[in-house]
């Protein structure tokens, strides 16, 4: 028969040292999760910069008009709507199989002078060197994972409601991998992301096929009564505009979705959004 004995006094004299160790490795995880700021949307614009795609001309005219739309007062007045008053946005690029580069990593947008440093950021963005071909399939995994813990990545320092990838386009990628293409889009959703919309790139016959196959393929919803979008737009005076409609519809998703009379409230409908989002998956 074992018999209990007491301590003896040198693990007596260890004991405050491992309740003290186990206090600190505790207060670290806290620490991590206390960095995590609530914003009320995440936001990934996922541009494709495929050669098939944009030229430099194109390009800078998309960053530009970025810029302009995050400036905005539209977008702004969006942002401030919700519930933190804030959103953390990521810009992403997407080419060829090789090419998935974060070109403006996530950052928190709440004021005129968040949305300035973005619009400075994008101004000054370099385009990718890509093949012909896009790719959107690796694109939207990519995309999917910077989210983090919301989707099952790791952290990325923020937390909100709703996680939605907004793709500008502008080639129609092979057809011949379309089934992958639509496995990743579903994928995504299933991970956590609540809505995939798309801007389609060009003239009236290309933007047209592009929003066919993203249509098909890419775009989709979570939320229930939430229809995702494909629109159209040129690269001229117009896209600025396009793309202003495009980021404030998508920030201002957040209040649509959950309403927020206050705070109380407000919490428990992000959480039960998140409960019924697990469920589904």
């Amino acid at each position: 028969m074992k018999i209990a004995t007491p301590l003896s006094r040198g693990l007596l004299s260890y004991l405050p040292s491992v309740f003290a160790m186990s206090l600190s490795i505790a207060g670290i995880g806290l620490h991590g999760q206390a960095h995590a700021l609530a914003v009320d949307s995440e936001l990934v614009l996922l541009v494709d910069v495929s050669r098939s795609g944009l030229s430099q001309r194109q390009f800078s005219t998309l960053m530009d008009a970025y810029a302009a739309s995050f400036s905005s007062s539209e977008v702004i007045d969006s942002i401030q709507s919700g519930t933190t008053g804030r959103i953390a946005v990521s810009l992403m690029f997407y080419g060829d199989t090789s090419v998935q580069q974060v070109g403006i990593p996530w950052m928190s947008i709440g004021n005129a002078s968040d949305a300035a440093a973005f619009a400075t950021l994008a101004n000054n963005l370099t385009k990718p060197v890509s093949g012909r071909a896009s790719a959107p399939a690796p694109a939207l995994a990519a995309a999917t994972q910077s989210f983090g813990t919301e989707t099952g990545g790791a952290s990325n320092g923020f937390e909100s409601t709703l996680q939605i990838i907004d793709v500008a386009a502008a080639s129609v990628p092979n057809r011949r991998n379309s089934a992958g293409v639509a496995a990743a889009g579903d994928a995504a959703i299933a991970s956590g992301v609540d809505l995939i919309n798309t801007v389609a790139l060009g003239g009236p016959a290309r933007s047209a096929a592009i929003a066919d196959f993203y249509t098909t393929n890419v775009v989709g919803s979570s939320l229930p009564g939430v229809e995702p979008s494909v629109t159209t737009s040129r690269f001229n005076a117009t896209l600025d505009n396009v793309l202003t409609a495009s980021v404030t519809e998508n920030v201002g998703m957040a209040l649509t979705v959950v309403p927020e009379p206050d705070a109380a409230l407000g919490v428990l409908s992000g959480i039960g959004l998140l409960l019924a989002r697990r469920r589904r998956a």
